[in-house]
């Protein structure tokens, strides 16, 4: 599990979700509708969300070596899974039935995903992460990685360089510093990483304190 959010919106709102490497099980209750449960898969670019003044949302964010067998990533790039729900009480995913989490005890639901098998962590998109070494040739593990995440190896490395350019810009450095430092071919290249990414420059970056 990477974090949780829990948000219940005063106000309508436009929010932005950015790819940060993680997919989501989203429990959504739209003013005056019932309760939704949904399963994002990864994104590559940005993508608005907009919210109604009494909408209730508790976000469960997972690390991408953490997946699906039933639903992997290549199935849910960039989509929602809309999964059963039984009285508001509880849903399914499969045949599986697990009982709608609260902010104070989203664990309990994470272990028994893990227990019941529905969730798995992936040694191998584990160890291409760090960088380690593995068995396996290039190739296979690109292969693998697309498919256990929905996006290949080298867009997750692109989507993380984009963020921590992003800290650095909020953290004083200037945007060339920001290139020559992460190793972008110029400055132009790192503007368009930014964009792509966190729908920013690195001007509104700095100035709003924005990419997070």
């Amino acid at each position: 599990m990477a974090k949780v959010r829990q948000v219940r919106f005063t106000a309508d709102a436009r929010e932005m979700a950015l790819p940060d490497g993680s997919w989501d099980l989203l429990f959504v209750r739209r003013r005056g509708s019932p309760l939704m449960v949904i399963q994002t898969g990864q994104i590559a670019a940005p993508l608005a969300v907009d919210s109604q003044a009494g909408d209730e949302m508790l976000t469960i964010a997972f690390k991408p070596e953490v997946y699906m067998p039933r639903l992997p990533g290549r199935l849910t790039f960039s989509q929602g899974t809309v999964c059963p729900v039984e009285a508001d009480r509880s849903f399914w995913i499969g045949p599986e039935r697990f009982e709608v989490p609260r902010f104070d005890n989203v664990e309990h639901l994470v272990a028994a995903l893990a227990r019941r098998g529905v969730l798995e962590r992936d040694p191998v998109v584990s160890r291409a992460l760090q960088g380690a070494h593995q068995r396996l040739d290039e190739r296979s593990i690109q292969r693998h990685f697309a498919e256990v995440t929905g996006l290949g190896l080298k867009a997750f490395q692109q989507i993380a360089r984009a963020h921590e350019a992003a800290r650095l810009l909020r953290d004083g450095k200037t945007a060339s510093q920001v290139a020559a430092e992460l190793e972008f071919s110029d400055q132009a290249h790192l503007t368009h990483s930014l964009r792509r990414f966190l729908g920013q420059t690195p001007r509104q970056i700095t100035r709003h304190g924005g990419g997070s």
